[in-house]
């Protein structure tokens, strides 16, 4: 892993609190897919508890290919956690989208599919602002 952008992206995290022997951020960043998977070589921990055990490239293509479509205006990662010496765990997934929650499921291939699905922000996660344009919501994808 990239150690100079692992300290990059848990910049990103700002404010942060102990939690569970590593650190967790009191605003939950939203970073690009970019920004999140660059550097992480092989250590990023999206979708960790997936049968499948895809890898960081399979993801990273899989999430563009979303991002791609003509109903999505962006994809993001959630930064929830970061344990001491590890490249930063995420297990929620934001799309910026007009499409419907069981349409942007139903993109995602097999081993992808999320726990739970939500719309809209809430209180107990207090996320960073992403532009969400007109007629466009933030759909949230969970991985337990």
């Amino acid at each position: 892993m990239n150690e100079q952008k692992k300290l990059a992206l848990i910049s990103r995290m700002g404010a942060l609190r102990k939690y569970n022997g590593g650190v967790t951020p009191l605003t939950i960043p939203l970073v690009t897919l970019e920004e999140y998977f660059d550097g992480a070589e092989g250590e990023a921990g999206l979708l960790c508890n997936s049968p499948e055990a895809p890898d960081n490239d399979t993801i990273l293509t899989t999430l563009q290919s979303v991002r791609k479509r003509p109903e999505v205006h962006d994809v993001r990662i959630a930064i929830v956690q970061c344990d001491d010496g590890e490249w930063p765990f995420s297990d929620k997934i934001v799309v910026t989208t007009r499409a419907s929650e069981e349409d942007v499921v139903g993109w995602l291939p097999s081993g992808f599919e999320p726990d739970e699905t939500w719309v809209g922000d809430v209180d107990h996660l207090p996320a960073e602002q992403v532009e969400v344009p007109a007629g466009y919501r933030k759909l949230w994808l969970w991985y337990d």
